[in-house]
C-alpha cells in the first residue's frame, strides 16, 4: 500500500530539533555527500501500476529527506543471497526482471537534481556453470580439491579472461540503457586468504612470478603479503576496466565509488582476508564507501558509538581520508531474525557521532521508502545538515 504520509511530506519544511547538539544546528557551506542507498527490489511489483505508485513514493521521500546522492540498485537480489540472477536493465547475459533502473535514475536526476550512482556487482553474477568461480582450499589442510566458500558470496573468478569480458559487456549494456552519474562497486569484490585457486588464478600467479600452490603462497608472511597485494591490485584493476567500459560508451567521465568492509580500515593487516586496501581505494576511486555498520560487525549497541569514532579516526589518518570517504551506516539489523529496522534514535545517535568526530560524508542502507523507515521526521534534519 502507498504511504500517503510519505507523499505529503515531500514539501514539508523540516527543521532541526532544538535538543540536538550545536554542531548539528550550525549550517556551513559544504560539498558534503548525503547518500540514500536504495534497493529497486522494494520498488518492483508484478503490477506495473503499483510500480508507478511506488516510484511516486520514492521520489517524494528522497525529496523530503534531502539527500543529494542516491546509490541505486541496478541488479535484482530478492532472495538477499548476493547471487545476481536478474538485472534491472536490458543486457546480453542475464534475464531482466524489469526495465526499471534507467527510468528511476532519470526521474531522480531530472526532478530532484540528485546524483545517481548505479550500484553494481563486480563478481557475484549467476552465469552458467562453464564460467570459472572463485574457489578456495581447505584452511586446515591447504589441499585440493578446490571448493567454493559456502559462507561467502558465490563469485566469478576475476582472473578468468572470459569472466572479465562478459562482465564488461554487462557494464556496457548498463551504460547504453540508462543515464547516471557514477558507479558504486558492490562489496562482492573480495578474496580471502585461501582464495582464489581457480585454474585461471593459479596461471596468473605463475605469470606474475608468484608460486602456483597455496602451500607456497602461504609459506611465510612476506610471500602471503605479496600474494595479497597482487590479488588486491587485480580486483582494483578489474573495477577500473569496468568503469572504463562505461566511460567509453558514455563518451564522458563518470564518478566511481567502492564499498570497503570496516575491518580492513580498522586493521590494515586484515587486507589478507579481503584483498581490500583503504590506501589504494582513496587513490583509485572518487569515493570510498566504508561499511560503517557496527551491528553487522558484531559490536554491541552500547559500544557502537565508540566503534564509529575509532573508524572515523582511522580514516582521518589518511591523506584525503575524510574528504573522499562516505561512511555508510546500517538501517537494518541483519543479525536478528526478521532483520528488523534499526530504531531511529540509534541511527540518529550514530549520525551525530560521525558529525562530532569530523566525518564529512555519510549515508545509510537500506532506505525502506515503502514502509517509511527510517522515519523521515527524524532522519531529514540530520541529512540536511551541512
Amino acid at each position: 500500500m502507498l504511504s500517503r504520509r510519505a507523499v505529503l511530506l515531500s514539501g514539508a519544511l523540516l527543521t532541526l530539533w532544538p535538543g540536538w547538539p550545536p554542531v548539528l544546528r550550525a549550517r556551513q557551506a559544504c560539498d558534503c555527500k548525503r547518500v540514500v542507498h536504495i534497493d529497486l527490489d522494494y520498488l518492483y511489483d508484478s503490477d506495473a501500476s503499483q510500480v508507478g505508485r511506488n516510484l511516486e513514493v520514492l521520489v517524494a521521500r528522497v525529496a523530503s529527506i534531502g539527500a543529494n546522492t542516491v546509490f541505486l540498485q541496478a541488479f535484482a537480489d530478492p532472495l538477499g543471497d548476493g547471487l545476481i540472477r536478474q538485472l534491472y536493465f536490458p543486457n546480453r547475459h542475464l534475464p531482466i526482471r524489469a526495465d526499471l533502473f534507467g527510468s528511476v535514475a532519470t526521474r531522480l536526476r531530472n526532478q530532484l537534481g540528485v546524483a545517481v550512482y548505479a550500484w553494481m556487482p563486480v563478481l557475484g553474477y549467476a552465469l552458467d556453470a562453464t564460467f570459472e568461480r572463485v574457489v578456495r582450499v581447505d584452511a586446515k589442510s591447504l589441499t585440493h580439491p578446490p571448493m567454493t566458500d559456502p559462507n561467502q558470496y558465490l563469485r566469478l573468478s576475476p582472473f578468468s579472461k572470459r569472466v572479465r569480458e562478459t562482465v564488461s559487456e554487462i557494464y556496457e549494456d548498463l551504460a547504453r540503457s540508462s543515464d547516471f552519474d557514477g558507479v558504486l562497486f558492490h562489496d562482492d569484490a573480495l578474496l580471502s586468504d585461501y582464495e582464489d585457486v581457480s585454474e585461471s588464478a593459479l596461471a596468473a600467479y605463475a605469470q606474475a612470478g608468484l608460486p602456483s600452490t597455496v602451500q607456497e603462497l602461504r609459506s611465510d608472511l612476506a610471500m602471503l603479503q605479496r600474494w595479497t597485494r597482487y590479488k588486491s591490485k587485480a580486483i582494483n584493476d578489474f573495477t577500473l576496466q569496468l568503469s572504463g567500459c562505461v566511460q567509453t560508451v558514455k563518451g564522458r567521465p563518470i564518478k566511481t565509488a567502492r564499498n570497503i568492509y570496516a575491518l580492513p580500515v580498522l586493521s590494515p593487516e586484515s587486507e589478507t582476508w579481503f584483498a581490500q586496501n583503504l590506501d589504494a581505494f582513496l587513490v583509485i576511486y572518487d569515493w570510498t564507501a566504508v561499511m560503517a555498520m557496527p551491528l553487522m560487525e558484531g559490536v554491541r549497541p552500547e559500544a557502537s558509538e565508540a566503534w564509529l569514532e575509532r573508524l572515523v579516526d582511522k580514516v582521518a589518518e589518511k591523506q584525503n581520508g575524510l574528504a573522499r570517504t562516505i561512511f555508510e551506516l546500517q538501517a537494518r539489523d541483519w543479525s536478528l531474525p526478521g532483520q528488523p529496522h534499526i530504531e531511529e534514535q540509534m541511527l540518529a545517535s550514530w549520525i551525530t557521532t560521525l558529525y562530532k568526530r569530523g566525518a564529512r560524508h555519510f549515508g545509510y542502507y537500506p532506505d525502506d521508502f515503502i514502509r517509511g523507515r527510517p522515519n523521515v521526521q527524524v532522519i531529514a534534519p540530520l541529512m540536511r545538515h551541512e
